[in-house]
């Protein structure tokens, strides 16, 4: 199972997820560009380019075929891998994936975020914000490992990198509830119940696009991994066992 991460956060958000499916599963974590292990330059970058970026990583550790996901950014790059590449894909797994980011019509909180990225990345007010859209109340609480993970890959970052690959995720693309209908692959879609971010209804229509799609929706806001990683990694083997069956 192949996954890549949310802009903001690395490969720590599946920590508990790998934990609770590793007897199963082998995992290959992929951190996006200028995003925790990963490097990055200042050159923006297309959904499609982090696609083949999946597949390049696939194509080094020898994987003709695997499942393959993401939370959010990691969604999208996977649904483009899916397009793009349908016979390397097994099954796609979206969590808290964006349905409806638009170039031609960028939000203000998109701008903001993208803003923020650049200028105020290494203030705490700034993290915490962020924190506060993908995490609810009580979670970084409980989660003192996680919560330190997150704080200390946004300071280590270099800002302007991050910046681009951040405008290039939120502010470059197209709206990938528009291409929902033409994967050809088992698809999960996951949301979380509480996401302000990206509205839980735009992800169960997204779901039902998907020839082969299915939906769940779980508690918590934008990061399900980290929130319900014991209802995720269930919903998870659920589909995969009931696609395996199939």
């Amino acid at each position: 199972m192949i996954l890549w991460p949310s802009i903001f956060t690395d490969h720590h958000i599946y920590n508990d997820l790998v934990a609770r499916l590793s007897t199963s599963y082998r995992f290959l974590l992929i951190d996006g560009p200028t995003h925790g292990q990963s490097e990055g330059g200042t050159d923006s970058f297309t959904m499609e380019d982090c696609a083949k970026a999946m597949s390049e990583v696939m194509d080094h550790f020898h994987l003709d075929r695997a499942i393959v996901g993401g939370t959010s950014w990691g969604g999208i790059t996977a649904a483009h891998l899916a397009l793009m590449s349908p016979a390397r894909v097994k099954a796609l797994v979206l969590m808290n994936t964006p349905m409806q980011i638009d170039a031609k019509r960028p939000g203000l909180k998109a701008r903001f975020i993208a803003g923020g990225a650049r200028c105020a990345l290494k203030t705490a007010s700034f993290r915490n914000g962020v924190a506060e859209s993908f995490f609810s109340d009580t979670v970084l609480a409980a989660n003192t490992a996680y919560a330190r993970a997150f704080h200390d890959m946004l300071k280590a970052a270099n800002p302007a990198p991050l910046a681009t690959a951040v405008h290039s995720v939120i502010l470059r693309g197209s709206p990938l509830l528009d291409r929902m209908s033409e994967l050809t692959v088992p698809t999960l879609v996951i949301a979380g119940k509480e996401d302000r971010m990206y509205p839980i209804s735009v992800q169960a229509k997204a779901a039902l696009l998907a020839p082969q799609g299915r939906f769940e929706a779980v508690g918590g806001k934008h990061i399900s991994a980290v929130e319900r990683p014991d209802r995720v990694a269930d919903i998870i083997k659920k589909f995969i066992g009931l696609e395996a069956a199939q």
